[in-house]
């Protein structure tokens, strides 16, 4: 999928990073759907940003799991992808991408709907909001993280995910307040792998909406509970900026 160019800040970088781990087996999923109705219960499938979730549904040959990756298939071969690539290289004419982007807009709503409640459901609304990210219907797509959000436990490493999707939203519109509500809440679930990056983003959107008590607050749960874990150098300045402190000398290596 052709992805919009992004503030150097944006947390939808860190996002892209993790799609781009799982891109081989997301095509393995959607190449090999009726494959996947087959395989044992005990098979875990880790696919690009949705993959954690997909653990969660404890059997690989789920109807929800399998419509998802029917889904992700057919728009993969939609847009003209060849088999075992990687990448979906944008349409020579910039209609066809736009004509099938808002084709699979109603596809991935239309399996989130049939799989209301599930984690592959709520990825559906993750994939749906991405579309709309890319076609720039901005408001669409905040809520369509906001439902697959809602639709799932306040547990489901997915709704992180989702969570920092709707982060990435406000942040392009310059809503830092509530783009730092969305990341906090996506650094509160335990089992969301980018929980700690997900903090600091927290802490630098309020920092940026200018709520010093919330900024601080974000940082000092990440430094709680990752006292180790490393911010960018600009975040750590605002951080001290904040605290009424120097900001730390660069590392000269």
């Amino acid at each position: 999928m052709a992805r919009k160019k992004r503030q150097p800040e944006s947390a939808a970088h860190t996002l892209d990073d993790i799609e781009g781990l799982g891109d081989r087996l997301a095509v393995w999923v959607g190449e090999n759907a009726m494959l996947i109705l087959s395989l044992a219960a005990g098979i875990l499938i880790v696919a690009a940003i949705w993959g954690f979730s997909v653990q969660r549904m404890r059997e690989a040959e789920s109807a929800s799991g399998a419509a998802l990756a029917i889904a992700l298939g057919d728009y993969r071969t939609a847009m003209g992808a060849t088999p075992g690539s990687i990448e979906i290289a944008e349409p020579a004419n910039p209609e066809t991408g736009r004509r099938v982007r808002s084709e699979f807009v109603e596809r991935f709503e239309q399996v989130a709907a049939e799989h209301a409640g599930t984690p592959a459901g709520a990825l559906a609304l993750l994939e749906a909001g991405k579309l709309q990210q890319t076609l720039g219907d901005t408001q669409a797509a905040a809520a369509s993280y906001q439902r697959g959000a809602d639709s799932v436990s306040d547990a489901e490493p997915v709704r992180g995910f989702l969570l920092m999707r709707l982060g990435s939203v406000h942040e392009t519109e310059g809503a830092w307040a509530e783009a730092g509500g969305a990341y906090v809440s996506a650094g509160q679930i335990s089992e969301f792998p980018l929980r700690y990056e997900a903090l600091a983003d927290a802490a630098r959107s309020y920092a940026r909406a200018g709520d010093r008590t919330r900024a601080l607050d974000a940082f000092a749960q990440l430094e709680s509970e990752a006292p180790g874990y490393k911010v960018v150098p600009y975040v750590e300045a605002q951080i001290a900026e904040l605290r009424g402190t120097p900001s730390p000398e660069p590392n000269p290596e």
